[in-house]
This record gives C-alpha cells, structure tokens and sequence, in this order.
C-alpha cells in the first residue's frame, strides 16, 4: 500500500485460545488483496503457515496434524457436497481439552477447492462448517458470485466466534475493515 495509507498503525495485537494453519496457495502468497496476513499481524503468536503443495506437506505441517494435544479442523464448506473421502464434520465449535486449531485453505475460492479435493494428507483432518445464515460479507476488494464465500479474514472471524471468542473476532473483524478501506483508497490514488 502507499506509505500514506499504510496499515501498520491500525495493527491491534491480540492474544487467543485457538490457533490458526495458514495454507497458502503458491499464488496468493504476494497477492496486496490476500487476508490471511491479517489473521497473522493480529495474533502473531497464534498462526502457522505454509505453502501449500498438492503431494506432500512439510514435516513441521505434518506434526501439527498429528500432535495428539490439537484438534485440527480444516475449514472448507462441505455440506451438501458429495466427498470422495468420509470425514468428520462439526457444524458447532466442539468441547475439548485440546487446542483448537483451525486450518483455513487460503487462496481464491476455485484455488481452495482444489487444495481441499487434491491433498490427500488432509483427508484424515476434520471439518468445520461455517455458519451460512445471517453472514454478512465485508470483502469488496476481490468479490464472488457465491453468497456464502468468504475471505481467509472473515472465515477465521467466524471460527472465533464459534469458539465464543467474541472480542477476538471483533478485533479482527475491524482490522479487515481497515484494510478493505485503505487498500480501496490505495488503488484510488492512481
């Protein structure tokens, strides 16, 4: 963004209970409009990326998938959707001892699609379904033609919600706003 409109002084630090896998697509790496850098700036200490590859993933991936003290979710809308592969699905965030830790495919929508359907190693993960109703979309840099798509930003503001962190996804929430207003004013200032 131009140094003028730069978010840095809005970035709120924030503390939560449940963590959060960042799984890029290649692409979205780079891209000024991605917002699963927001999730990253507002909870430091919370998240964990990774580049996404459709074989295999890192080792340091794999162990989180694999520590018996988490409860991995991957976040993906699969309701309604037939699955090649069972898996379990919770439509509400569950009770556990474990730490919650919330995997969000971060990428375009037909890019998500791709890395749920083709990455075999998460067909053992989870998933948790995002509320549909009553949602309201906040992302007007890269719009969809789905009603119930949302970005990295909004869906992990959901998950905190559903973990009844409220002021955590409020936090969140009004530091996307503040993106969503400053990198609009960005690409105004041509």
């Amino acid at each position: 963004m131009a140094v003028p409109l730069c978010l840095c002084p809005f970035c709120p630090r924030a503390h939560r209970h449940i963590d959060f896998i960042l799984l890029l697509h290649p692409t979205e790496i780079f891209k000024p409009t991605n917002t699963g850098r927001l999730i990253a700036d507002v909870f430091p200490s919370n998240v964990y990326a990774f580049c996404w590859d459709r074989t295999r993933a890192s080792d340091e991936l794999l162990a989180l998938l694999k520590d018996e003290n988490r409860l991995c979710l991957l976040v993906f809308p699969v309701r309604g959707r037939p699955e090649r592969v069972p898996r379990k699905l919770y439509e509400h965030m569950p009770k556990t001892s474990k730490k919650i830790t919330c995997i969000l495919l971060d990428g375009t929508w037909k890019q998500a699609s791709r890395m749920f359907h083709l990455s075999r190693w998460l067909d053992t993960v989870a998933c948790l379904q995002l509320p549909t109703q009553n949602v309201v979309r906040a992302y007007r840099l890269r719009l969809s033609h789905q009603e119930n798509y949302l970005s990295t930003a909004e869906a992990a503001a959901l998950c905190l919600e559903m973990a009844q962190e409220l002021k955590n996804a409020a936090v969140l929430r009004e530091y996307f706003s503040v993106f969503n207003m400053r990198y609009k004013s960005t690409s105004c200032r041509v």
